[in-house]
């Protein structure tokens, strides 16, 4: 059914048919169109991309590091690798050992959290932790792409690999029978042990040399390698323009200084234009709407505007005492002599409309979302009678306890039942088929689309990833408070060339740091917030790096971080997705316990990161530039 029309789809064998005989000419698009998985590999167009990409940055290097005399399009210091031969070098060079000690700590924190075995556990032959994933996890997951610092670790691989070490391997690779091999570069870049193996055609024992691991860079390269991988900080990229002045370009007839016209262009030097680089908010566009609720007040306090009392025939009786020449003092007087009882009701307390006005209200489709409380935020009661009547019906009684089910009452299946029956939820009166409903929300932080005319009434929300500047304020006694300062105020502030986060907040706390999005922090001990010193910001420890994290985004006075190193999270699943996976963790995430996001406030201790962390400043090669030590508490 589709808007109240039958249509008839095909079946398995139907659709198989219909594609192959109007796709026969066109082989790809058929192919396509008959796949039972979407493809998770890099598409042929992709792939071509990627070729010519890295062609034009292999001749942009070669301009850069050619010697004297050389013509050749590539210059020879220039070596062109891939993936394979990495690969090969790494488990020879003991790095892929190395790399599994470094992230094992998570899958052993995750063990522990959900009391299982699940994300890794004891190699009895190596005697080490060795990682691994649930089955029900294991779609698309890297293990080398979990920690930004697999970045230095395949760099350092291609730096210590050489032309021989390509040049052999991409040998082995082609070598068409064992006469091809290329001796001389075995000897040099593999270890050899000789062994002893019976010939098949004598029987007699003789020696041979077989090819082992590659050799290591250097005798303690492995060692090395994993000391500077976790003692490495990672730098990341800042990009903060909010507003920049527009430079315009435009064609003009110019007189020339020989008295000749020509057309040519001409820079715009009047007006003051900016343009702004970040969304200014979400496409939603909501208006004002007055919402009559309901609230119990006091007799006295119901009298002065009796026509919002909710009891009809109470506020009958008061209208007509109030025709009769009655005042509030006398009608309380009357009803003091019946006890403050009409009907047999105590009306000390009486239930009253008022409105709210601080509301804002969108349109909306109608989805699975729509439970009981979503359903009372739509604004004509008369469509909220009929969803709720309509979602009472998918009920279901478990241990004495109503749980609702949204996903079916308003599954595509489910308010085309709805549509159906309308009239039957709406005490038999006849209504429009529902299939957008207007619900409201507080303001919060909604702000107007302009000042004049009707944009002054349309509100609006910051989109996503442009809360840029969440303030930290202190003061005099040392206690910190937070604020987020909303994209519109940061891009006023600007354009008036003031610092986008105020020196002072409402309060009158003096400005300690603001941090952005990819900003990093300390979150030092008590010994180091009393005496800074104790931390040397040149060579941090294991133990002091791990207590550096990355601040990710904040809203109000939340702020939400991350390790540093933490590239994804291995597990990030919902309670309802656990569920369908037949999954019953407590947690929802890695980092916090209880939350689907992939990221928290706490530290791993508990620590609350924004009430005592310092910010710091790290440069592109990973190295602390800055630390404003005047303002460390």
């Amino acid at each position: 059914m589709n808007f109240g029309k039958t249509i008839e789809i095909f079946s398995e064998e139907e659709y198989i048919d219909f594609v192959k005989a109007n796709y026969i000419k066109n082989r790809g698009k058929m192919k396509k169109l008959l796949l039972e998985d979407i493809p998770d590999k890099m598409i042929e167009r992709q792939l071509n991309d990627t070729r010519y990409i890295s062609k034009v940055v292999k001749n942009l290097l070669s301009n850069i590091v050619r010697e004297e005399g050389e013509h050749e399009t590539t210059s020879k210091n220039v070596l062109s690798s891939n993936g394979t031969i990495t690969s090969v070098l790494k488990q020879d060079w003991g790095l892929n050992d190395i790399w599994n000690e470094i992230i094992s700590h998570r899958f052993m924190r995750l063990n522990e959290m959900s009391n299982s075995k699940n994300f890794g556990e004891i190699n009895p032959n190596t005697n080490k932790f060795l990682p691994k994933i649930p089955l029900e996890l294991q779609k698309g997951f890297n293990k080398k792409r979990i920690d930004h610092r697999h970045h230095a670790m395949d760099a350092l691989v291609i730096a210590c690999a050489t032309r021989k070490h390509i040049n052999y391997l991409n040998n082995e690779y082609a070598k068409a029978d064992k006469k091809d091999i290329r001796f001389d570069l075995r000897n040099k870049l593999r270890r050899i042990e000789n062994i002893e193996i019976n010939d098949k055609k004598t029987g007699a024992r003789k020696k041979i040399q077989v090819a082992k691991e590659f050799l290591k860079p250097w005798q303690c390269f492995t060692e090395e390698t994993k000391e500077i991988l976790q003692t490495m900080l990672i730098s990341f990229k800042q990009n903060l323009r909010v507003i920049n002045k527009t430079v315009n370009n435009y064609q003009k007839w110019v007189k020339m200084d020989n008295g000749t016209i020509k057309k040519d262009i001409v820079k715009q030097t009047k007006g003051d234009n900016w343009a702004i680089r970040k969304p200014m908010h979400k496409d939603t566009v909501s208006g004002l709407v007055k919402i009559r609720s309901k609230k119990v007040v006091s007799l006295s306090v119901a009298l002065d505007n009796a026509e919002l009392i909710v009891e009809k025939k109470l506020k009958k009786i008061i209208k007509k005492l109030f025709s009769e020449n009655y005042d509030k003092k006398k009608i309380l007087n009357f009803f003091k002599e019946t006890g403050n009882k009409w009907n047999e009701k105590n009306i000390n307390k009486v239930e009253v409309y008022y409105w709210e006005n601080a509301n804002v209200s969108s349109r909306t489709n109608l989805d699975d979302t729509f439970n009981t409380d979503k359903i009372k935020t739509i604004t004509d009661t008369g469509i909220q009678s009929i969803l709720l009547h309509h979602l009472q019906n998918y009920d279901e009684i478990k241990n004495e306890k109503i749980i609702e089910h949204p996903e079916l009452a308003f599954s595509p299946e489910g308010i085309e039942i709805l549509n159906k029956n309308i009239q039957n939820h709406n005490n038999g009166k006849a209504h429009k088929a529902i299939y957008k409903v207007r619900t409201y929300e507080p303001k919060g932080n909604k702000f107007n689309v302009g000042i004049k005319g009707n944009k002054k009434d349309k509100y609006v929300e910051a989109a996503k990833g442009t809360n840029l500047f969440f303030a930290i304020y202190q003061d005099e006694q040392g206690k910190r408070s937070y604020d987020t300062i909303p994209l519109n105020i940061v891009i006023e502030r600007q354009k008036q060339g003031l610092p986008s986060a105020p020196k002072k907040n409402e309060k009158g706390d003096s400005l300690l740091f603001y941090l952005s999005p990819n900003d990093l922090v300390y979150v030092p001990t008590n010994e180091e917030k009393e005496n800074h010193r104790l931390v040397d910001f040149k060579t941090l420890s294991k133990e002091q790096l791990n207590r550096v994290y990355k601040f990710i985004d904040g809203s109000s006075d939340l702020a939400n971080f991350i390790p540093y190193s933490s590239a994804t999270v291995l597990f990030n699943l919902t309670k309802k997705e656990q569920e369908k996976r037949g999954l019953n963790y407590t947690f929802q995430n890695e980092f916090g316990i209880g939350s689907p996001q992939s990221k928290n406030q706490k530290t791993m201790n508990g620590v609350m990161i924004k009430e005592c962390c310092w910010k710091l400043k790290v440069n592109r090669l990973g190295k602390i530039t800055e630390l404003n030590e005047n303002k460390i508490i």
